[in-house]
């Protein structure tokens, strides 16, 4: 376990299940799904976006084997994270902005666009 001391952040915007997180953790589950419907009529039912309708949210997310086993010790001389100014416009979509160290991240962002245009028939 480390202390981590930040003189000064910039955070502009953090959205859609990102995490900003200053110290040590051992565990990070980030997961976002969106819908993004684009008219060129812009004409909204409300009933759009039903995630059981596409497969893209339903398809299990494949999780690497960890192959080759790394044996590691590591001596912090300085147990201290010393970071002095970060500046930043965002962090989105189950990303993560962290000083520290994680055991384990699962970041996951599942998005679909759906753009609808008029047909020639329309225009």
């Amino acid at each position: 376990m480390r202390t981590s001391k930040v003189n000064d952040i910039n955070l502009q915007s953090l959205s859609f299940s990102s995490y900003f997180h200053i110290g040590d953790t051992c565990y990070i589950y980030a997961k976002s799904r969106a819908f993004a419907v684009k008219r060129e009529y812009p004409k909204f039912f409300g009933n759009e976006g039903n995630f059981s309708e596409y497969p893209i949210y339903s398809i299990q997310n494949p999780i690497p084997a960890l192959s080759n086993e790394v044996n590691m010790h590591v001596i912090n001389e300085q147990p201290l994270i010393n970071v002095n100014h970060i500046e930043i416009k965002g962090v989105s979509s189950s990303s993560l902005l962290q000083i520290g160290t994680s055991k384990t991240i699962c970041a996951e962002a599942r998005v679909k666009n759906v753009r609808q245009l008029l047909g020639p028939e329309n225009l």
